[in-house]
């Protein structure tokens, strides 16, 4: 999308009304040839743009599916978005952000998809990412900290969907660690952190999340229905897309400059009360085997504390966590 095309979508979005292309060209300081480009290249987006002679040009509707243009005019952010690819189908949102990581994306770049035909989850599971229901994104992060670090990135993520959802829209979100978003024991988001390391700091950071947000109950296999919802769903409101990404990268933006600001302590404050699992039996599974005792705490490295049978604690790094 080009920067005549992103001005003219929120010079047409912030009146409503009609406006002719001379004023739109002197108030862009373009020239009326590039600005009949433009117009032709939004109509062939799906940006309904109508035209009265005598009055002007006039914004109906914007492309049902995600787009760039909607995305930047959308969008508040600093940091995050000041690079953004839209995929119409990717295998994984993540998959395609590494990539531009090592060629050297900046800080920011997102990565978003309308269909994720691979969607990655933990443990190699797959993260069910159909067309038109959810938001399936990645974003490239490149925080200053050292590699035992990097779970605390997910878990600020988690803070700042799970914030939003339960602020914007009601919804009574939890953080189950280290990556999930809760409604009850139904999953409503998922984030998958792939980094890549340099010594013992971190080069970059992929944050992958899939958040349901249009679904309902039939739109998911059969097997998943049990164990998984949507904003729609659960807030039993009309919910659009743009608007949610748009709070959601908003709130991540924050939580991600506390977090390289001020370290995890700040952050950490705010997620114990939200955690699913602290104060319960919780199993938790890793390569290293299973650990099981009460959750009791979430450390300064994103470590989560079990107090076992014993008296004794044990920290979790990571691993799938479920209640005993």
């Amino acid at each position: 999308m080009s920067d005549l095309e992103t001005s003219l979508v929120l010079m047409l979005k912030s009146g409503g009304m009609y406006v002719t292309r001379e004023q739109i060209a002197a108030d862009l300081g373009v020239s009326a040839h590039d600005l009949d480009g433009a117009i032709e290249d939004l109509r062939a987006r799906g940006y309904r743009i109508d035209e009265v002679p005598g009055h002007g040009l006039r914004l109906v509707d914007v492309p049902a599916v995600l787009d760039d243009c909607e995305l930047e005019t959308a969008l508040s952010t600093s940091i995050i978005g000041r690079e953004i690819f839209t995929f119409g189908r990717v295998t994984s949102t993540n998959d395609v952000a590494f990539s531009l990581a090592r060629s050297g994306s900046p800080e920011g770049t997102l990565v978003i998809a309308e269909e994720q035909t691979r969607g990655k989850g933990r443990l190699g599971r797959e993260w069910h990412s159909p067309p038109g229901l959810g938001l399936w994104f990645s974003i490239i992060l490149r925080p200053k900290i050292a590699a035992y670090e990097s779970a605390t990135v997910s878990l600020a993520v988690a803070l700042a969907v799970a914030g939003v959802l339960r602020d914007v829209y009601g919804v009574d979100a939890r953080i189950k660690w280290p990556n999930d978003v809760l409604v009850g024991r139904k999953k409503i988001c998922g984030i998958l952190t792939e980094a890549e390391f340099r010594g013992g700091s971190v080069e970059f950071v992929i944050v992958g999340a899939g958040i349901n947000v249009l679904h309902e109950a039939a739109d998911f296999p059969e097997e998943l229905r049990p164990i998984a919802t949507s904003i729609a769903m659960e807030s039993g409101a009309e919910v659009d897309r743009v608007a949610v990404i748009s709070r959601v990268l908003g709130e991540v933006e924050d939580k991600y400059d506390r977090l390289c600001r001020k370290g995890f302590g700040d952050i950490r404050r705010e997620i114990l009360p939200l955690s699913s699992l602290i104060g319960k039996m919780t199993r938790v599974e890793s390569g290293k085997g299973v650990t099981e005792g009460v959750a009791v705490d979430i450390d300064e490295t994103g470590a989560l504390v079990l107090r076992k049978d014993s008296g004794l604690n044990e920290k979790a790094v990571a691993g799938d966590a479920t209640l005993i």
